[in-house]
């Protein structure tokens, strides 16, 4: 793939946008989250900048999702299991044993649920 730097900031900055909309977050809470300042934060979903390696990690921590779905050029911005299991085990941080089994054991119902239907 022949792609030039206007391009992949382009794309980069899309898919910062489009997971950051998709998870409810403001630009200013994205950025407070990736250490990050909002107006930066905003060039950079709109292109105008093209992020360093270390920045975009510090965005995709902010996500909360793996650095490589900002990074997949070719693919789409859909949710993936990875980013779901990312989810559940960044919720559940700080959760006591005695916690973190109940909500298992939620999942466990809600899966049951589903499969009964």
């Amino acid at each position: 793939m022949n792609i030039d730097r206007d391009k992949i900031s382009s794309v980069v900055g899309q898919r910062i946008h489009d997971y950051r909309v998709r998870k409810k977050m403001s630009q200013e809470s994205l950025a407070f989250a990736a250490g990050l300042h909002p107006a930066y934060l905003g060039s950079v979903e709109r292109g105008e900048k093209c992020p360093s390696v270390e920045t975009i990690y510090k965005i995709s921590t902010g996500l909360k999702i793996p650095i490589s779905e900002l990074l997949d050029l070719d693919g789409d911005t859909a949710p993936t299991q990875t980013e779901a299991l990312q989810r559940i085990s960044a919720a559940m941080t700080g959760l006591t044993d005695e916690e973190a089994v109940r909500v298992a054991e939620v999942v466990e119902k809600m899966l049951s649920i589903k499969e009964e239907l």
